[in-house]
């Protein structure tokens, strides 16, 4: 118990205690936020018959326990302690009274009995697995790994196939790993000495017609009423004794968590200054939005081209995240959290802005965009997006019902591919669109941000997933949805009286997806390739018994880097996650240390977006293609020459050379870049690009990358 505690120590540095109790024991790491002193883990009710863990915040204790029919003695200050009485009058239903982000273990000594709750959207993680007769469960896969018993084996079906499945809401949850489970949100897990159950507790439930049709307020009334219920949040999400901070990235889910939690208190933030934060305007509106809540803001940089990133470091990072969903963002967010902890020691608790898109509407613009680029202006709206996702949810009751339906199912209903399926059919695409991303949320997005918040002993909190914010869009009329879901309108009129226009109606932006997507691939790719590609040595060619052809993920490999936009890297880096994870949970587990090998990345101080901004795109090395650099006449660096070295051998012959200050920096194929090479040689001082490139007919796209390449380096 004590290996396995250690394994997620970083979870809860604070404090360790170990609880035997006949066939039961626990071990528990604590993070103190709430009751530094006394709050100590496990709880115990007054005869001791009840024991208690709980990683997360039960934010609504004080109401609760004003609430108890019977006189209870509490032992400590801590906000979890009510949930040892509420099932003392309660039962399994204590779960019900909660609002809050928790995953927990209750032992009930008297009838030898355990539970296990998840809270209701899944912000805290819960795993378990049955082993020779012995439930394993914890907070973290490595956690149960490291018991000699546990399955260690890598579900590669269910990792190679999670993409697709991802909307089929209906699918259990994978952890990755063969025969561990992954508790989902709004569930229960109740154990004797003979039985295990798994139980639901809450789900999305939309109200009947007649109920909504008894809902008679009005569009403002129903904002308003978002607003007040989303301020409450934000209060309660402030409940602590420790330092508490914010990521913010200028977007409007961000900024409306800052905004109002700036109404009670001082927030450090944190965001993001890379090559697409500024390009799409994230890192500037998250400096305005600082700026006019008069809040500290702090603007990490991170270089595509310049960075401490190492093969060893993204291992670690992978072991503490447990997914082949790992990618940049993964990264990114775990070095933000870095940062805010080690600039600001005390601070414990970081306030995100997720939830905001998967319930009002976030992504709804966006994909009409992607999937209707035929559509322009007023085209791009509502009902376009309705028709996508109803066409989505047709797609999956389609594919789930039986193999001889399929050719029918073009001309048959919902309703009946539903019937002869193990999916359900959703009154609205609406209602489907939720429950994807509601799946979503807990596959990627919660558990991201929870492992790189714990790498780092922070804990994330989530405004916008208070089931009761949830429930309250989910009482929406359909007749409604339109009105104040089509780009989260609901929270930007909301917000309209306390943010100036400029940051409650800027669009949404991709964190760095989008136009400068390619910069944070060649950083991915660049990582992989690292050391004479270790990572993709050692997830691909150190096994025997791996699902992949070797020949076909060289070729991969070797074709990311001559696509400009580096898009292949999209199907490999998961394929990597794959082959490392496999290995990792196969080798002998030992505790290890996540933070300390790296450097920290720098902050750049702004003090004004506008007067820096020529200055912060020279940092971050910004070259992008444009019509004034294609229109102007060129000429190499002074000191830089091409060189062409004749019969020294047969090898140099099919190369030519870039002479930096009379030394060789960079070599150069004729046979890989000869659309490249026919421009450098035509490079004079007084040709445009465009003049050469129309000179040899030859469009700009052959010499995209290998131009943007030579501006990045000089």
């Amino acid at each position: 118990m004590r290996t396995m505690g250690n394994q997620i120590a970083y979870r809860g540095p604070d404090d360790e205690q170990l609880f035997i109790n006949g066939p039961f024991g626990a071990v528990f790491r604590r993070l103190s936020i709430v009751d530094v002193d006394g709050g100590r883990q496990p709880i115990f009710n007054e005869d001791k018959s009840l024991m208690l863990m709980v990683n997360g915040e039960i934010y609504n204790h004080r109401e609760l326990k004003s609430r108890l029919k019977e006189s209870h003695q509490f032992r400590t200050q801590s906000d979890c302690e009510i949930i040892l009485h509420l099932y003392e009058e309660k039962g399994e239903d204590f779960v019900n009274d909660l609002n809050g982000m928790f995953a927990l273990a209750l032992w009930d000594k008297r009838q030898q009995k355990l539970i296990l709750a998840r809270d209701r959207l899944g912000i805290k993680p819960l795993y378990y697995t049955e082993s020779k007769q012995r439930l394993l469960f914890g907070s973290e896969i490595k956690a149960l790994l490291a018991y000699p018993d546990c399955p260690r084996e890598f579900d590669w079906v269910r990792a190679l196939s999670h993409k697709h499945q991802r909307m089929y809401p209906d699918n259990s949850l994978p952890s990755f790993f063969k025969n561990i489970h992954y508790l989902p949100a709004g569930h229960l897990l109740i154990a004797d000495r003979q039985t295990i159950t798994v139980k639901r507790y809450w789900s999305l439930t939309p109200l009947s017609a007649e109920e909504y049709a008894l809902d008679t307020r009005t569009e403002q009334e129903m904002i308003a009423g978002y607003g007040e219920l989303l301020a409450d949040s934000v209060k309660l999400r402030l409940m602590a004794d420790v330092e508490v901070g914010l990521f913010l990235s200028g977007g409007i889910d961000s900024v409306s968590v800052a905004a109002l939690a700036s109404n009670h208190q001082k927030l450090h933030t944190f965001s993001v200054l890379s090559q697409s934060t500024f390009q799409n305007g994230d890192a500037r509106a998250g400096h305005i939005a600082a700026k006019h809540l008069n809040l500290p803001n702090h603007q990490i940089l991170y270089s595509w081209h310049d960075n401490p990133f190492t093969p060893e470091h993204w291992k670690e990072l992978l072991w503490l995240c447990e997914t082949p969903l790992c990618n940049a963002e993964h990264l990114y967010k775990y070095h933000l959290h870095r940062y805010a902890k080690q600039l600001r020691p005390a601070l414990k608790v970081i306030l995100l802005g997720q939830g905001s898109d998967e319930f009002n509407g976030g992504y709804s613009v966006d994909y009409v965009k992607e999937y209707r680029p035929d559509l322009n202006g007023e085209e791009i709206n509502w009902s376009a997006f309705v028709d996508i996702f109803g066409d989505f949810e047709k797609d999956v009751l389609i594919s789930s019902a039986n193999a001889n339906l399929v050719q029918y199912g073009g001309v048959l209903t919902k309703e009946f591919l539903a019937s002869c399926s193990r999916q359900t059919h959703y009154r609205h695409p609406w209602l489907y669109y939720v429950n994807v991303y509601s799946q979503g949320l807990q596959m990627y997005n919660l558990w991201h941000e929870d492992r790189t918040a714990a790498g780092n002993s922070i804990e994330n909190r989530v405004p916008f997933l208070d089931h009761r914010l949830v429930e309250y869009t989910m009482k929406i009329p359909p007749q409604k949805y339109e009105a104040l879901f089509w780009d989260k309108a609901i929270l930007r009129q909301a917000m309209q009286k306390q943010l100036p226009s400029e940051l409650s109606q800027r669009p949404k932006c991709p964190f760095f997806y989008g136009e400068d997507i390619r910069y944070t691939r060649r950083m991915m790719y660049n990582l992989l390739i690292a050391d004479d590609n270790a990572l993709i040595e050692e997830a691909f060619f150190e096994a025997d018994d791996l699902p992949f052809d070797r020949k076909a993920i060289e070729e991969l490999l070797n074709n990311i880097a001559e696509e400009p936009e580096y898009e292949l890297l999209e199907s490999l880096l998961p394929l990597v996650n794959m082959g490392l994870l496999a290995k990792m949970a196969q080798a002998p587990i030992h505790h290890q240390e996540h933070a300390d090998s790296i450097g920290l990345l720098p902050e750049i101080k702004i003090d004004n977006w506008e007067e820096q901004a020529d200055d912060l795109a020279l940092q971050l090395a910004i070259r992008r293609e444009k019509a004034e650099l294609l229109e102007r006449a060129v000429i190499l660096m002074p000191g830089v020459q091409l060189m062409k070295i004749d019969q020294i051998s047969s090898e140099d012959s099919a190369c030519s050379y870039l002479m930096v200050d009379d030394k060789v920096e960079y070599k150069l194929s004729e046979a890989e870049m000869p659309d490249w090479l026919a421009v450098l040689r035509r490079v004079d001082g007084q040709r445009s690009i465009n003049d050469i490139l129309s000179e040899l007919g030859m469009p700009a796209s052959k010499i995209r990358k290998h131009l943007e390449e030579a501006l990045d380096y000089g």
